[in-house]
């Protein structure tokens, strides 16, 4: 079955983001059900090329990979709400922020993940590596993204699982280790490549449920 996995191009006066360096290296590998794409820190990109993906490549599942500068460990998302909400200060990548609105104007509230997270949680408890379930993906464009590939699969009618993993920061991007977490770039690959088995496993095993809130 198919997997498609985004991630993002650097951004906030970093040179790296870890979540395209994971998404080059899945990218590099033979596999013909294995499908990527990186894209801007941008919210018309965004909601542009999302939707334009989900139907040019009609994936089992999508997920979307981000960055979580301060968190400790790898976080599967619960839930993409409605709201796009971020300064100036944190403008995007075409210098846009806005201020509390919708997403999607006629969208609903949110849409909770489809992806199979206890067998995701299950597969990195077993393998050693760090992770949780999150109950926010912020507001800003991870948020956005994950929110706009829910709506695009329900639009599509597609049997598509979606989700969105954020990842800490590598540990070349620390600057006062004694106070900022990190994880090695590989280990965040392992937690990823199980995101992905569980995801196969649950869409070969039929387990696949779509839900909206």
């Amino acid at each position: 079955m198919s997997v498609l996995v985004q991630g993002f191009w650097p951004f906030g006066g970093l040179d790296v983001n870890p979540s395209e360096l994971l998404v080059r290296e899945l990218a590099g590998r033979e596999d013909p059900d294995l499908l990527t794409e990186v894209l801007p820190v941008s919210r018309r990109r965004v909601t542009e090329e999302i939707p334009r993906l989900m139907a040019e490549h009609r994936p089992r599942a999508w997920v979307g990979v981000g960055l979580a500068a301060g968190r400790t460990a790898l976080s599967v998302e619960a839930v993409a709400v409605n709201l796009a909400d971020w300064p100036e200060a944190d403008a995007d990548h075409d210098g846009v922020a806005v201020a509390r609105v919708p997403v999607l104007y006629d969208g609903p509230a949110a849409h909770l993940t489809t992806l199979p997270v206890e067998r995701i949680l299950s597969s990195w408890r077993t393998a050693g590596i760090p992770g949780y379930l999150s109950r926010t993906a912020g507001s800003y464009l991870c948020n956005l993204s994950f929110y706009v590939a829910a709506q695009a699969a329900k639009d599509l009618g597609l049997g598509c699982m979606v989700g969105f993993i954020h990842v800490p920061l590598l540990p070349e991007l620390v600057s006062a280790p004694e106070k900022q977490p990190s994880m090695h770039l590989a280990l965040q690959l392992a937690g990823l490549d199980l995101v992905i088995a569980a995801c196969k496993d649950a869409g070969e095993g039929g387990l696949y449920l779509g839900r909206t809130a």
